[in-house]
């Protein structure tokens, strides 16, 4: 009666891992060409990539990433989102958004799934490797 449970229990287990849709975690070096203070979100436009030199902007889910926003609701997040980016837009700095992709929870600010993701991370880089 014992092995009884621990096999519903390892069966269960097993069809809640098929269940669960793939994430995974995106890094991409932006030179900022905007920074858009919006009526519910501040966004950034990273400037196009050079053609054969640079690589592409990130794709997720078939769509080309362009913009990275986030909402005013945390309004602590949103304030160093804000900071950094003009910093970097006026620094002439790069500037590190970590995404998930899949991730489409931004559309509930305005940021389209087309051409935007919500990041959970973003950093100012002294130098780096721009895409």
């Amino acid at each position: 009666m014992k092995a009884l449970p621990s096999f519903f229990l390892v069966c269960t287990f097993g069809v809640a891992l098929v269940a669960v849709p793939t994430l995974s975690a995106v890094d991409y070096n932006c030179v900022p060409l905007e920074v858009a203070l919006l009526e519910n979100r501040a966004h950034v436009l990273c400037a196009e990539p050079a053609p054969k030199t640079r690589g592409s902007f990130p794709v997720d889910t078939g769509h080309a990433i362009r913009y990275f926003a986030v909402p005013y609701t945390d309004t602590q997040w949103a304030e160093r989102f804000i900071r950094l980016s003009n910093i970097a837009i006026t620094s002439g700095l790069v500037i590190r958004f970590s995404f998930t992709s899949g991730d489409y929870s931004g559309e509930s600010f305005g940021c389209v799934r087309d051409n935007c993701r919500k990041p959970w991370a973003f950093a100012l880089l002294r130098t780096a490797v721009v895409p």
